[in-house]
C-alpha cells in the first residue's frame, strides 16, 4: 500500500509503508500530517488512519525513550511493529499477496496462445507427427530438419510480428474494458489510481512497456531476463515498472477453484483447436 501526503501544501508521494514511519520518526511530518491511499474517500489525518497508526505509535514511543536508553536499544528493536488493537501480523503485508505474479503470468500466457492460435489457422503448417514405426531418433531428426526450415522460419517470424501487434490490440482493450481475454480469465484489471477507465495514452504506453522490458520483445534470452525482473520487481515493490511509471493499477481478485478449473478449460481448449490442423 502506497500513501500521498501533503507537505508544505503540496501533494508529496507516493511514500511505502516504511517511509511514513521514518519520515515521523525525523519530525519530518507529523501525526496530524493528511494522508491519502486510493481505499480512502478524503484526506485525513495519519493518526486516523489504521494502517500508519502503528507508525504513529512507534514514532512517539521513539521520541519519549532517553537518549541514553535508545543507544543501547539493538538497531533492528527500531523497525516499526503492529500495535495491540490495530491489524494482524497476516493482515498487514496485504499488497505483497494481492499482488499475485503467477495469476498474471498465466493471464499472459493465455493471451500469448490465443495469439498463436490464431496464427496457426492463418498459416500453411501442420505439426509433424511420427510415422508408424518409426523410431524416436528418426523423428527428431526430421523434426529438426522441418524447424530449421525457411517455412519454419517464415512461420516464427510471423508469430513474433503477430505479437507486435497483439500488444497494440491490447492496449485498445485494457483502454474499452480494462482487461483482456487473459486477464478475464484469471480475474485481473488495470485501472488508473482513482479506479477510472485508463486513457488511450497511458494503455499504448503500457503495452509497449510490457513488450520491450516484461517480455524483451519475446526473443530468447531477453524473455527470460525481462520476466525474471519483471517477478523480483513485483515481489519487492507491489508494482510492476509499467504500472508504477504510468500510475496505473493492477487489481487481481483472489482464485476460486471454479475460475481454476475454467482457466485449465480455457487452455486446453485452444490446444485442441491448434491440433485440428495435425
Amino acid at each position: 500500500m502506497e500513501f500521498y501526503l501533503s507537505i508544505d501544501g503540496e501533494k508529496k508521494g507516493p511514500f511505502t509503508l516504511l517511509k511514513v514511519g521514518s519520515l515521523l520518526e525525523d519530525n519530518t511530518i507529523t501525526p496530524e500530517t493528511l494522508a491519502w491511499h486510493k481505499d480512502q474517500e478524503s484526506w485525513l489525518p495519519i493518526s486516523k488512519i489504521p494502517a500508519l497508526e502503528s507508525m504513529v505509535e512507534a514514532a512517539q514511543r521513539e521520541a519519549e525513550t532517553p537518549e541514553s536508553e535508545a543507544v543501547e536499544i539493538p538497531e533492528v528493536t527500531k523497525q516499526p511493529t503492529l500495535a495491540p488493537g490495530s491489524r494482524s501480523e497476516e493482515e498487514a503485508p496485504r499488497f505483497v499477496r494481492q499482488v499475485r505474479p503467477f495469476t498474471r503470468f498465466w493471464a499472459r500466457m493465455f493471451d500469448c496462445l490465443l495469439v498463436m492460435t490464431v496464427v496457426y489457422f492463418f498459416v500453411d503448417t501442420s505439426f509433424l507427427m511420427p510415422k508408424e514405426n518409426e523410431a524416436m531418433g528418426d523423428w527428431l531428426i526430421r523434426y529438426q530438419e522441418q524447424i530449421s526450415s525457411p517455412e519454419a522460419m517464415a512461420i516464427a517470424t510471423t508469430i513474433v510480428r503477430a505479437f507486435f501487434g497483439w500488444h497494440f490490440l491490447e492496449a485498445a482493450m485494457l483502454c474499452l474494458w480494462g482487461t483482456t481475454p487473459g486477464k478475464a480469465l484469471f480475474g485481473i484489471r488495470v485501472s488508473s489510481l482513482d479506479g477510472g477507465r485508463a486513457s488511450p495514452f497511458r494503455c499504448v504506453g503500457r503495452s509497449l512497456y510490457v513488450y520491450i522490458m516484461g517480455v524483451g520483445f519475446y526473443l530468447f534470452p531477453f524473455i527470460l531476463i525481462g520476466m525474471t525482473f519483471s517477478f523480483f520487481r513485483l515481489m519487492a515493490t507491489g508494482h510492476s515498472l509499467w504500472d508504477q511509471h504510468l500510475k496505473l493499477e493492477s487489481s487481481s481478485e483472489r482464485l476460486s477453484a471454479t475460475r481454476i478449473m475454467l482457466a485449465i478449460f480455457a487452455f486446453f481448449v485452444l490446444v485442441m483447436l491448434q491440433s485440428l490442423k495435425i
